[in-house]
């Protein structure tokens, strides 16, 4: 797995705390959103701390402690009943004993402290894109030189900068740094959010949904939008009646021949408008199973008709990009390298009072989110400066997030 692929894994296992997704409970239920990243090892794992946390006694438990250092009778009474014990928690390393004291071990972020995060990160964030924009001409070149037809270029600066620089490059050179912890091979690292703190997420672009193949499909916004009416999300929708395993293998082989040949044909789009012979010869298809696909597209709004021939309408980057792609990584990692030699040591005194943090856990464990609040309000300051496109704009059929695609090797190489 090269560097870049590596943060994308990361990524996409914890968009399940980004979406806020619990597993057996209803929304009247859920005290604390939970997930984790890495995978662990049988006993001390991701999968036993998913089903532990089900218990909403668990979830209680580990907020009281969160509020204040608990004694074993506490925690006994608290858990009665559930078939969890304070030692099922401590190696599964949510808790750890102080004397006869029970102590948070990971981080469990509060209403209070999202709130905190969400504060801290109105004021930083502000501050980076303020640093990207001081580039601000020097960006809107690069990307005029080579313009896509039909594509407003602020929807490729909003992918390429606020996608795969803040978000993917951002969240790699934040591990390179020691500034995010990363689970080495055979652990894990939990996290949980109290519902109802940081604020509304709508105009916060912080979230990639991503199939990482060489044709590539991702759409980035904010959670606000869900679900979204793009790929990869709908191939991730995709349910048939059959039984197992045959529903799955279905699946699976839906999901590549539509993600492999609507993405050939849109790719084809990156030149020129084509008719739908030139887009059925460069997928591989007949011409009436070329149709099929540009009615797929047409409706996703990822193409439309122009004196009888197809044009791509989001972003599309193919080779011929490569250049361009690069150029931007590089101004955006290079000021979030100057940016972090300023505002590390900031963000670490104005959030020392989190939870987590209090109790002598890493902000380091938890800088995933921290790092999110920032470049997602970034890119919201991005959007209303008019650098990057605005997903909410009314003319988009699509609201809160704006989608691509682009052979990998253009948006995953080193910098």
């Amino acid at each position: 797995m090269t560097r870049f692929r590596c943060g994308i894994v990361l990524i996409f296992l914890s968009l399940l705390a980004l979406q806020s997704l619990t597993f057996g409970q209803s929304k009247e239920d859920v005290l604390l959103n939970y997930s984790y990243t890495g995978s662990g090892k049988p006993g001390v794992s991701g999968r036993e701390f998913m089903e532990v946390m089900k218990h909403r006694e668990v979830q209680r438990v580990l907020l009281d402690i969160a509020a204040a250092p608990r004694s074993q009778v506490f925690l006994d009474e608290a858990l009665k009943g559930t078939g969890v014990t304070p030692g099922d928690l401590q190696a599964l390393g949510l808790i750890r004993t102080d004397g006869d004291r029970y102590l948070l071990a990971f981080s469990l972020y509060t209403r209070a402290d999202l709130d905190k995060i969400r504060a801290v990160a109105e004021v930083e964030g502000k501050t980076l894109a303020a640093a990207l924009l001081a580039h601000r001409s020097e960006i809107e070149e690069i990307l005029t030189r080579d313009p896509l037809p039909g594509v407003d270029w602020r929807a490729v600066a909003y992918f390429v900068l606020g996608c795969a620089s803040l978000d993917w490059d951002g969240l790699n050179l934040t591990v390179e740094k020691g500034y995010r912890t990363v689970p080495k091979e055979g652990t894990y690292l939990p996290e949980a959010l109290q519902p109802g703190g940081g604020g509304s997420v709508r105009g916060l672009y912080w979230g990639s949904h991503s199939m990482h193949a060489p044709i590539a499909f991702t759409s980035f916004g904010d959670h606000y939008s869900q679900p979204r009416n793009a790929l990869p999300d709908l191939l991730w929708y995709l349910d048939l009646n059959a039984p197992e395993p045959l529903k799955s293998h279905l699946i699976d082989a839906a999901d590549a021949l539509i993600r492999r040949r609507a993405g050939m044909m849109m790719l084809a789009l990156r030149d020129s408008d084509k008719n739908r012979t030139q887009l059925a010869a460069a997928a591989g298809v007949t011409e009436e199973e070329a149709e099929k696909l540009l009615t797929l597209l047409a409706q996703l709004n990822y193409i439309r008709v122009v004196d009888d021939r197809y044009r791509a309408i989001v972003p599309v980057l193919t080779e011929r990009d490569a250049p361009m792609v690069k150029q931007l990584r590089r101004i955006g990692h290079e000021v979030m390298v100057e940016w972090f030699a300023k505002h590390y040591e900031i963000l670490c005194q104005k959030l020392g009072d989190l939870t987590p943090v209090r109790y002598d856990v890493p902000l380091s464990d938890g800088f995933y989110r921290v790092w999110h609040y920032v470049f997602g309000i970034a890119n919201r300051e991005l959007v209303a400066a008019g650098l990057l496109a605005d997903p909410y704009d009314p003319e988009r059929s699509f609201k809160g997030f704006i989608p691509a695609v682009y052979q990998l090797e253009v948006v995953q190489g080193p910098l």
